[in-house]
């Protein structure tokens, strides 16, 4: 019974710390999307890409979303 114990804390520990780099990266895409300008009406497309469908739109984004920003030199 006291393995038990231990496996569920171990559980619940690698489920709380996923949830957190989850949370953090949602974040940082947010945070992301709103200080910087895009092509066409993208901005709205990426905000609501990215808040509806958490951790798909975050990859979404970091993989193919800054790529389409404006860049001003």
């Amino acid at each position: 019974m006291e393995n038990f114990g231990i496996s569920f804390s171990i559980t619940l520990l690698s489920w709380q710390t996923l949830l957190l780099v989850v949370l953090l990266v949602w974040t940082y895409c947010l945070i992301d999307i709103i200080r910087h300008k895009f092509r066409n009406d993208g901005k709205i497309t990426w905000f609501l890409i990215v808040f509806f469908l958490p951790i798909l739109g975050s990859a979404l984004y970091l993989s193919t979303g800054k790529t389409r920003r404006v860049i001003f030199n």
